[in-house]
């Protein structure tokens, strides 16, 4: 039986039901109020959730700028990528002012999470996964690193142990308009096998449903009620990404202590890397996509602070530019190179 909801004494009326359940729901569950319906991440999925999109921004931060040059690299159709590159420069990540296709302030803002989606994939994809630069070199200490996510403040590295994320209320917050590019893949998820996926940060990134689902697991919600609340997702395409994301390493499934007839979800360390991409695209998002206003706060737990984090260098802990972090790219073609793909 549906469980009612009552304000002081009086039944609320039934178009509130199903929401107040919801948050009851998400909070027993220890998950955050706070909806995901236009939040950041959301709103940075609207701009760049798209396969192609990923695939176009890591050419672009490898240095391509021409439409030809995009097209022969990426093997993608003229019209989408055509379709791709509006979407951008209208988005404000590319400009078309000085020729071809340049990143834009609002662009190179993503350069963090290109690092970290560089960063996952060369932990846990290896040589089944995509064709990413070997080596990355930083120009200030003219060494070999690996870029380090951390804290903007005290520069130590953080973890999503090393976060406390801040309870809000279920309210509307106003963001700009964007021009959203399409949403479907150019692979049926439903076909992409786990195998595939485990080894394709872009199951996540170029996902909207799957890396929402991540985040709200990260967050504190573990059942599959709790997850449909906080996202907003049809139930049978929840149970289509749970499957795919467990099959794939993403995820763990357990029975429930309480009720043996429910399941738990909780997050592997394959997933629980995921989490620096989140935390980049929600700072990234927060920077370029919002309006002023009220938005949510994560504190990194070791100095206190409201976390502003920071992709730093292993050897010296300067902070990686673009201009100034080179590359080695692999001896093979990377004409089908992507990212994530």
């Amino acid at each position: 039986m549906a469980m009612t909801i009552l304000i002081g004494g009086v039944e609320l009326p039934s178009a509130f039901q199903y929401s107040a359940r919801c948050k009851l729901e998400t909070l027993n569950d220890g998950g955050l109020a706070q909806s995901t319906h236009g939040s950041l991440l959301n709103r940075a999925l609207g701009a760049i959730g798209d396969w192609w999109t990923q695939r176009i921004l890591r050419e672009a931060f490898l240095g391509v700028h021409k439409f030809d040059e995009f097209q022969n690299r990426l093997n993608i159709p003229r019209q989408t990528l055509s379709q791709r590159l509006k979407g951008l420069v209208n988005n404000g990540i590319f400009d078309m002012s000085f020729g071809g296709y340049r990143l834009t302030p609002c662009g190179l803002g993503l350069y963090p999470w290109a690092l970290m989606v560089w960063s996952w994939t060369r932990k846990w994809a290896g040589d089944a996964g995509p064709s990413h630069p070997p080596k990355l070199v930083h120009h200030d200490c003219a060494k070999s690193m690996l870029p380090i996510f951390a804290c903007g403040k005290c520069l130590i590295e953080v973890g999503p142990n090393d976060v406390k994320y801040q309870s809000t209320p279920f309210t509307k917050q106003k963001y700009v308009s964007l021009s959203s590019p399409a949403k479907r893949w150019t692979i049926n998820k439903a076909e992409m096998n786990p195998m595939q996926a485990s080894h394709h940060i872009a199951f996540i990134t170029a996902d909207r449903w799957a890396h929402l689902i991540l985040n709200s697991l990260l967050k504190g919600c573990c059942s599959f009620d709790s997850i449909q609340c906080a996202i907003g997702i049809s139930s049978n395409i929840l149970s289509q990404r749970l499957s795919l994301l467990e099959k794939s390493g993403f995820l763990s499934k357990n029975r429930s202590k309480n009720d043996a007839r429910r399941f738990n979800y909780s997050l592997t360390p394959r997933s629980r890397d995921v989490f620096q991409l989140t935390i980049s695209l929600e700072q990234w998002a927060d920077s370029w996509l919002a309006t002023k206003g009220q938005t949510p706060k994560n504190f990194h737990t070791a100095c206190g602070s409201n976390l502003k984090s920071k992709v730093i260098c292993s050897n010296c802990s300067g902070e990686l530019h673009p201009r100034f972090v080179s590359f080695q790219p692999k001896a093979t073609p990377s004409a089908l190179a992507s990212f994530g793909a």
